[in-house]
C-alpha cells in the first residue's frame, strides 16, 4: 500500500511496508512466515510507539461461526488484484490495547445484535449504533488491507467513541446468499483502474445482512439509512432486500 498517495500517516507508511509487495495489493497474514513486530502510532488511539500487531480484520469467532474460512470475495474489485485471498486472512495493523479494549467490547456488542437468541423486532438506537460502528470499522479496515482509504486518517481516532463525521451506513438483506462472507466495492471511477481508483463505499455481507459504509452524501437508494439515525422506526423483517451484493455497489 503506499501510504503518502492515500493520505496515511508517515507512521503507518512506514510500519506497513513491510507487508505491501505492490501497490495496491491484499494484505494477508501467512501461519508459515512470522514477520517481526512493527512499531508506531496507532491511528485509532493514537499513542505512539506501540507495538502494532497484525490483527485479522474479521475476527476467528465470525469466521468459525459463518465457516468461512475458505472464501474469496466474490466481487471483481478484489480478484484483480489478489485472485487467491481469502477474505478471512484479511489483516491491519493494531496495538494490542485497542484490540483487546474497544474492539473486543464491540465484536461481542454486534454478536449480541446480530446472532443473538432473542433478537428484538426493531432496531433500536444502541443497537444501530453498534451495527453502524461495527461496519465503519470492518469496511475500514478491509479498504486499508486492500490499499484504499474509506476515512481520512486522522478520523480513525473517532470510531473508539462514535461514529466519524460524514459517513454513512446503509443496511439491507440479499436474497439466497451464495456465500456466508462477502465484500464489495464502489469507486469513484466505474471503469478506472481499481488501484488508483477512488474507493467510496464498501459493503461488508454477513451471512444474509449487508452493511453498506460510504462517505459519499447518498446511500444505494435498495438500502436503509442505518446512520445517521433518524427518528423512522427500523425493523428487521422490514429491511430491503437485494439479490446481488453488486446491487447496492458498482463494483
Amino acid at each position: 500500500m503506499n501510504g503518502t498517495s492515500h493520505g496515511l500517516s508517515p507512521e503507518r507508511d512506514r510500519t506497513a511496508a513491510a507487508l505491501t509487495p505492490l501497490p495496491g495489493s491484499l494484505k494477508t497474514m501467512s501461519t508459515r512466515v512470522r514477520l517481526p513486530t512493527p512499531y508506531g502510532r496507532c491511528s485509532f488511539c493514537l499513542r505512539e510507539d506501540v507495538a502494532l500487531t497484525r490483527e485479522h480484520v474479521f475476527a476467528r469467532w465470525l469466521v468459525e461461526r459463518l465457516r468461512a474460512w475458505r472464501v474469496t470475495a466474490s466481487g471483481h474489485a478484489l480478484a484483480d488484484t489478489a485472485p487467491q485471498t481469502r477474505i478471512a486472512d484479511l489483516v491491519a495493523n493494531v496495538c494490542g490495547a485497542c484490540n483487546h479494549g474497544w474492539m473486543s467490547s464491540l465484536e461481542v456488542s454486534f454478536r449480541q445484535a446480530v446472532f443473538g437468541t432473542s433478537r428484538p423486532e426493531r432496531l433500536a438506537a444502541p443497537t444501530r449504533q453498534v451495527l453502524s460502528r461495527w461496519f465503519t470499522k470492518t469496511a475500514t479496515l478491509v479498504a486499508y488491507a486492500a490499499g484504499q482509504e474509506l476515512i481520512p486518517d486522522e478520523q480513525w481516532s473517532e470510531l473508539p467513541n462514535a461514529m466519524p463525521a460524514g459517513i454513512r451506513v446503509g443496511l439491507a438483506r440479499i436474497r439466497r446468499p451464495r456465500q456466508p462472507l462477502d465484500l464489495g466495492f464502489e469507486y469513484s471511477e466505474t471503469h478506472a483502474d481499481h488501484r488508483t481508483a477512488r474507493v467510496m463505499s464498501v459493503a461488508v455481507q454477513v451471512d444474509d445482512l449487508v452493511g453498506i459504509v460510504t462517505r459519499t452524501p447518498f446511500l444505494a437508494v435498495r438500502a436503509t439509512t442505518l446512520w445517521p439515525i433518524r427518528s423512522h422506526v427500523l425493523r428487521w423483517t422490514t429491511l430491503p432486500v437485494v439479490n446481488r451484493l453488486t446491487d447496492l455497489t458498482a463494483g
